[in-house]
């Protein structure tokens, strides 16, 4: 049978009209209801992806500043020596891999904007005090725990997203929040180019001012967080939708398999463990998450090696970051216009993967910075499109979570590698650097490739034996959840 991208209902169910408890009726389908779902997403996409793509910039602003710290005198500031700074790196990571599936579970027992907010300005604290550190010791243990905090906001807002989005739409509006990682790297080069040319204090190093002057809004942001960011449809405010716009927002929730009324469910927390789509997609997780820490950490390490002054090797860092804004956006919005995440993956780590020969096949400057262009492009769009194909072939409150857990955990545990592979004793070519980093790219090809030939037959597969693709009602949907069917079930098809 000729394989077909998955279909999915757009807003539509199966009576004329729909209800709520207070009263409020909405049409099911027709002009009227597409135009309260237009206005609907207009203000989610003008609030709810603004703010956490705010969120997310200032998380990897916090996380990958300390690469930009180090031309501007972090390791003599802190007395670093041999392996001190490669491993401050790696402890950031440990405290990421433990926290990841507690916090999804603290998830399901506070409300989002508590969880981000106070994560928020936790890990800001500990971005603001790596400014005081002296010492190795207390650069690393500023480090841990702010690997502990920053999960608070990576994990959970695919999760969030997909409270107020459709399978169909999430791909766009995950590229958008982690699209920022992007706009972060160029952020993070210009203020270190701004701070290293242009500020000057008696008393504060420049890779002080750095911290401090990137740290302090982080604080403030998620005091804010905490009021402002929506939680669920149910909670969305009067003033923010009117009674027709929540009730659809609520009818979307439930018919995106999100009817799971269940705190914590033991049964899909196993389920997602035993998931074969998980270990496919933890693998190619692993495969991005060593390349993806190396590149955001050494990256101005790599252009000063090429031959540019520190300053200028600060603002050199900008371009490779502008070209992946681009490529992250192009993807994903193909992505979901043809609902196929793993070939765009697969295209994506092949960019990476011609960066990566470029690097090793050439000491050309203009080569390796085109290479350095190309990697950036190839890696950066694979986060959101493996979190949100995760997101969107896992059913259920609680196996979603703990799928995009396990996921992180996976990914970031060996996300230590990337921080240990650029030695200095190996400059300026890095060959065992860029050669782990193209073979996990690699990695990433086949088993994306791999999947979805495997989701591709399990479509057919239920096509063939059960027919049209059903709209299933909420009632219908937590049942299935109750059974413990999950995305097992007949009428759920699998984006490819």
């Amino acid at each position: 049978m000729e394989d077909k991208p998955t279909v999915e209902p757009r807003d539509s169910l199966a009576t004329d009209v729909s209800k709520d408890s207070e009263g409020v009726v909405v049409p099911a389908s027709g002009p009227e209801r597409e135009a309260i779902v237009r206005r609907l997403k207009l203000k989610l996409d003008l609030r709810l992806v603004p703010h956490l793509s705010l969120l997310y910039l200032f998380n990897t602003l916090d996380r990958g500043n300390i690469g930009n710290a180090r031309l501007a005198g972090l390791e003599a500031g802190t007395n670093l020596s041999g392996n001190d700074f490669y491993n401050a790196l790696s402890f950031f990571y440990f405290g990421y891999t433990i926290t990841q599936i507690p916090d999804m579970f603290i998830l399901k027992r506070v409300t989002p904007s508590v969880l981000v907010g106070v994560t928020m300005i936790m890990w800001g604290i500990c971005s603001t005090s790596m400014a005081a550190t002296k010492s190795y010791s207390g650069l690393v243990a500023a480090r841990f725990f702010m690997g502990i905090f920053e999960t608070g906001i990576g994990p959970a807002a695919p999760i969030i997203l997909s409270f107020f989005y459709l399978r169909h739409e999430l791909a766009w509006r995950t590229a958008l929040f982690y699209g920022s990682s992007t706009f972060a790297g160029a952020f993070g080069g210009l203020i270190a180019y701004g701070v290293a040319t242009n500020l000057a204090h008696e008393r504060l190093a420049p890779w002080q001012l750095l911290f401090i002057i990137e740290g302090i809004p982080t604080i403030a942001l998620g005091i804010v967080t905490i009021f402002v960011l929506p939680n669920s449809p149910e909670s969305l405010e009067r003033w923010f939708v009117t009674p027709e716009e929540k009730q659809v927002a609520i009818e979307r929730s439930r018919s995106g398999h999100n009817a799971d009324s269940s705190l914590i469910d033991k049964r899909q927390l196993w389920a997602a463990f035993k998931d074969y789509k998980n270990i496919f997609t933890c693998l190619i997780f692993i495969g991005l998450n060593i390349p993806l820490a190396s590149f955001t950490s050494f990256l101005p390490t790599i252009v000063k090696i090429m031959g540019y002054t520190e300053a200028t090797a600060q603002l050199m860092t900008v371009p490779p970051y502008a070209c992946a804004i681009v490529c992250v956006l192009a993807m994903c919005w193909n992505s979901d216009r043809t609902q196929r995440r793993g070939y765009h993956i697969a295209a994506s780590a092949s960019l990476a993967c011609f960066g990566y020969i470029l690097l090793i096949s050439s000491a050309n400057v203009k080569a390796n910075y085109t290479g350095a262009c190309f990697v950036a492009m190839g890696l950066y769009p694979v986060v959101p499109l493996v979190l949100s194909w995760v997101a969107n072939n896992n059913v259920g409150h609680t196996k979603r979570a703990i799928s995009i857990a396990m996921l992180n955990t996976c990914g970031q545990c060996f996300a230590t590698v990337g921080t240990q592979i650029y030695k200095n004793k190996t400059a300026p070519r890095f060959f065992m650097g860029y050669g782990v980093c193209l073979a996990f790219t690699v990695v990433m090809i086949v088993f994306s490739l791999a999947l979805s030939f495997v989701l591709s037959r399990e479509n057919n597969h239920r096509n063939a034996k059960h027919g049209a693709l059903k709209i299933l009602s909420s009632e219908e949907q937590q049942a299935a959840i109750n059974s413990g069917v999950y995305d097992d079930h007949p009428s759920f098809r699998y984006f490819i």
